[in-house]
């Protein structure tokens, strides 16, 4: 949040911040997955049986201009990253204001099918990497020492940038 904050007051660029908080024990592994494979459900919840996981909260980032993300753009962030935490689905809880500048705040929960189709269904996933993931994270000196960054949403993980999601 702080970053947000910071970015609206410099206008500088910032991505949409995301927090991932367990809830249940996934009643199977959890297999990452291509975003497009994510359902996404708002205002109602699966048909097939399923176990809410965990939550997400996306918190609302800037361009370059200051300009905060619009939701859908957060809806995208949300998904890419249920689909990297290996969620079958994403229930949409709502889209909520906070805070003293107003930032967007998108809450979803992450859902994992329990019917035998979805079982199966991992056996065939074979994900894309992102871009920057397995490579050695980027080093970039600046005024107040050295910044070490992968691209978005990846993170440094061993001096190599990885997900987010073991």
């Amino acid at each position: 949040m702080c970053l947000t904050t910071c970015a609206a007051a410099l206008g500088c660029a910032a991505p949409n911040a995301v927090v991932y908080s367990a809830v249940n024990v996934p009643p199977r592994a959890f297999a990452r997955r291509p975003p497009a494979d994510v359902d996404v459900f708002i205002g109602k919840p699966p048909i097939r049986p399923y176990v809410d996981l965990g939550m997400f909260e996306v918190y609302q980032g800037r361009d370059d201009g200051g300009t905060g993300h619009s939701t859908e753009d957060m809806l995208r962030t949300l998904r890419l990253h249920a689909a990297l935490r290996g969620c079958d689905a994403l229930q949409i809880l709502g889209v909520e204001l906070a805070g003293k500048y107003q930032t967007r705040v998108v809450r979803g929960v992450c859902e994992m099918y329990t019917d035998p189709q979805a079982i199966d269904a991992d056996k065939h996933l074979t994900p894309e990497r992102l871009p920057g993931e397995g490579h050695p994270c980027p080093v970039t000196p600046g005024p107040s020492g050295v910044t070490v960054s992968c691209p978005d949403p990846l993170i440094c993980v061993a001096d190599v940038c990885a997900s987010p999601y073991r």
